[in-house]
């Protein structure tokens, strides 16, 4: 990723592995990241959606599947701790 006077583009190199990234509070049914994130990072190069929190592990298994998100925790702090989850810059 790179900024210029504030704007910020994704890489599409060949050579460079995607930003994963976790969404807090995507939820199932709907909501803000549902409705906004979701379409959002499937439009960017360069980007996955790879985790997912939710209020509890029963909604986040419903949102990974709906959504194909491959790892669903039930808390932010889990998700947080994952090494496998996202990348941290």
């Amino acid at each position: 990723m790179t900024a210029n006077a504030g704007v910020y583009t994704t890489s599409t190199s060949p050579h460079r592995e995607p930003i994963r990234v976790g969404v807090v509070g995507l939820s199932a049914s709907g909501g803000w990241a549902a409705t906004a994130h979701v379409p959002a990072l499937a439009e960017l190069d360069g980007y996955e959606l790879r985790a997912l929190s939710a209020s509890s592990a029963e909604s986040a298994r419903a949102a990974g599947e709906k959504y194909a998100v491959p790892l669903a925790y039930g808390s932010v702090e889990e998700l947080a701790r994952s090494e496998k989850s996202i990348s941290w810059w």
